[in-house]
Parts: C-alpha cells; structure tokens; sequence
C-alpha cells in the first residue's frame, strides 16, 4: 500500500530517474563481480580489436636471413616487431655501427608491410660488472640517440637487479631503499637522453629485479616525470606464487597505479613454479586474458600487443589462442 502511494505521487521523470539508477548501480555491482567495468562487453571487444595489434619479436626468427625472417613473420600474421637487428646473415653490431645494415633489415621488412614497433634495448641498469653495465649504457644510448635510423622511438629495458649471475635473478638489495635509488637514479639518467633525443625508454617491472611491484613502477613514475620514460605492460612479471590466486584484484590495482604509462603490450603466461612463478608462453598458464585484454582496451590507445617467450614451431598456437580471447571479453 505504501508503495502505490509513492508511485501515485511520482511524476514519470522521477520514475524514469529512479530506475536508471537502479539499472546503473546493477549494472555497477556486476562489473565489480565480474572483474569488468560497466562498458558492455561489444563495445570493449570492438575497441580492443581496433587498437590492440599484434606483433612479435624478431628474435624468435633470429636463426633466418632477414628475407625469410620479414615473409614469415608475414605469414605468421603480424605487422609488427619489436627488433633486435639481429639475423643469420646480417647483424648489428652497435660497437661498430653499419647503417646500411639497419637499412637493409628495415628495407626488407617494410616490403612485407612489417612496422618496427619497439627495439630490443634491454640490459642490467645496475649491473655489478661494471664492464657489461657500460656496454649496456653505450648500446641504449645508441638506440636513444638514433632512433629514427631504427624505426621506432620506444627502446625497451628490465629495471636491473644485483645479482651478480643473471640479469633475470633476484638478489636481496633489490628490495632495499639503496637499491631503488640506484635504479631510480640510473633512470632518471636514461630518461633525460631519450627525452632530448624525442624518445621513451619503456621499463618493464619484473619482480624479481628492482621494479618488482605495481607500488614501486607508481613511485618511479613519480619520482621521474619525464616523457622520455614509459612503461611496457606485462602483468605475468608482477605475479609470485601466492599472488596467483588474487589475479583479478592485482591485475586491476596494477592498470590502476600505472597502465596510463603504457606504450608497448606484452602477451604471454604466468604459472606457479618450484622456485618461483614461471612465465611461459601465451595460453600455457594463468593469465586472465579477458580482463588484461579489457584492461588494455580501456586505455584507450592504439597499442602493439607484442606476443612472446615461444619458439617458432609454437607461434601460430599461441597467437591463435590471445586472438581468441579478443572475444571472451
């Protein structure tokens, strides 16, 4: 009785407001169910498949000449590399540059309409050999300074570590306020010559190297505002063991804190492992692809969406199955 007397009261505008909010705090509850935001799913799924693109590294066709390698990576689908100039007959070597090689290996896969979507510019920031640091320095400043003889201005790293055997082991002045500031400082080095030169340096976190967490990439984006430093996302590197379970709350507090700092995509999986979490490739893990792939598209950008960690006899199956999830949104 109560309620026929309100409604009798009500205008249709009021009514019309009414439920609107109703349908739209619904519609609210569920995203957050979910793991999806309100956006309906076509309208996301559209979006993703406008501007994410696939591409790939040029390293998983390393063993072919550049010919092969550019109608392959054709073949395979892929418009785009991140590249390494590296191939069986020709090599860059940045201690002696030869730029008619980097012309060649641009000429030839620009005929096979292949874009250089990112360069390979990784090395150890703090490297504790202090002769493998520098030679890392010189090849990125390298990379920075002439980046439009290679193609693209975003040059890719890892955030360091101290480990003194492997640039992909921990080491336990990674976790230390010391050991931030020197990767921090190193950056912020690094930020200023790509910055001067018009290019971006793209961090990739991992956590077993210095930026090993949503909370500190957020603090080294802070403390280095520049242009010339950005992120390339790849959240399977920020899972260990125990966060496995907790994808979808670390998958959007991580998109949260830095995805606005994307310029490069990785795909590929994270799984538990017996020495930590592993990273295999697309579809041979955990990784919730539909939400990643939603949260990318909610950055909305255009992005390369670079497939990795695979062999060329497994490119196909995974590219096919990230394709797939475009539609699991």
């Amino acid at each position: 009785m109560y309620r026929d007397e309100i409604a009798a009261n009500m205008t249709r505008r009021d009514m019309l407001k009414v439920f609107g909010a109703a349908a739209v705090a619904a519609g609210t509850a569920q995203g957050a169910e979910t793991g999806r935001s309100p956006q309906s799913r076509p309208d996301l799924r559209s979006k993703a498949k406008k501007n994410l693109k696939l591409g790939i590294f040029t390293s998983v066709y390393g063993h072919l000449t550049v010919e092969e390698a550019a109608r392959k990576i054709k073949e395979d689908g892929f418009a785009g590399v991140v590249c390494d100039f590296l191939f069986k007959d020709i090599r860059f070597d940045p201690a002696t540059p030869d730029w008619e090689a980097v012309r060649k290996i641009r000429a030839t896969l620009e005929r096979q309409g292949i874009e250089v979507a990112g360069q390979f510019g990784y090395y150890n920031v703090v490297d504790p050999h202090e002769d493998k640091r520098k030679w890392g320095e010189a090849r990125m400043d390298l990379l920075l300074r002439e980046w439009k003889r290679f193609g693209s201005p975003i040059v890719s790293t890892e955030t360091g570590t101290f480990n003194k055997e492997s640039q992909w082991k921990e080491s336990p002045e990674n976790d230390t306020e010391a050991g931030y500031v020197a990767c921090r400082e190193a950056m912020k080095k690094l930020a200023g010559k790509a910055e001067k030169a018009g290019a971006v340096v793209a961090i990739e976190g991992y956590w077993r190297n210095i930026i090993g967490s949503a909370e500190r990439a957020e603090r080294l984006f802070k403390e280095v505002d520049s242009p010339g430093l950005r992120l390339t996302m790849d959240p399977c590197n920020y899972f260990r063991n125990e966060d496995l379970p907790r994808m979808k709350p670390i998958l959007n507090d991580l998109f949260k804190r830095v995805g606005r700092q994307t310029v490069l995509a990785h795909a590929k999986d994270v799984k538990a492992g017996p020495n930590g979490s592993e990273t295999p490739a697309a579809g041979r893990g955990e990784m919730d692809y539909p939400l990643y792939l939603r949260l990318l598209a909610e950055l909305d950008k255009e992005l390369w969406l670079v497939v990795e960690h695979l062999q060329i006899d497994d490119v196909a199956r995974a590219r096919d199955y990230v394709k797939a999830q475009f539609d699991r949104l």
